[in-house]
């Protein structure tokens, strides 16, 4: 067997989800303030008990969407997190802190997300 090259990583059967989030423009900052101050520690607690292997959170700044973002007033974020299994990405969910969240986030929200998750097959990790 070839040896694993550095950097690469054996997913262990994680689960990798990707989502775009939109928020109407005049509420993105407020957005990202919230996001920092209430998601991303809950982040930090289950990468700490080895339920989160990596997220991030991206303001979009080019893509497919940029026309309909412009016309429709909306900025756009790619939020990655891979977790350790879907029992994990499960109590996420569950978890009140995310709850609470949720519920502030979703009024800053001129639509639903898009939302896709599965196994991961490959991964490579950023450093």
């Amino acid at each position: 067997m070839p040896a694993k090259k550095k950097g690469t990583v054996r997913p262990r059967r994680s689960q990798t989800n990707a989502i775009i989030l939109r928020i109407r423009k005049d509420a993105a900052r407020a957005f990202e303030r919230l996001f920092a101050a209430e998601e991303v520690p809950i982040w930090r607690d289950f990468h700490a008990r080895g339920k989160l292997r990596a997220a991030s959170l991206t303001r979009v700044e080019y893509g497919v969407e940029e026309e309909d973002a412009k016309k429709r007033d909306y900025v756009a974020y790619i939020l990655y997190a891979v977790m350790a299994n879907m029992r994990a990405h499960e109590e996420h969910d569950r978890d009140p802190r995310f709850v609470a969240f949720l519920d502030k986030a979703r009024r800053l929200q001129p639509e639903g997300p898009s939302v896709w998750g599965g196994t991961t097959l490959f991964r490579v990790n950023a450093q």
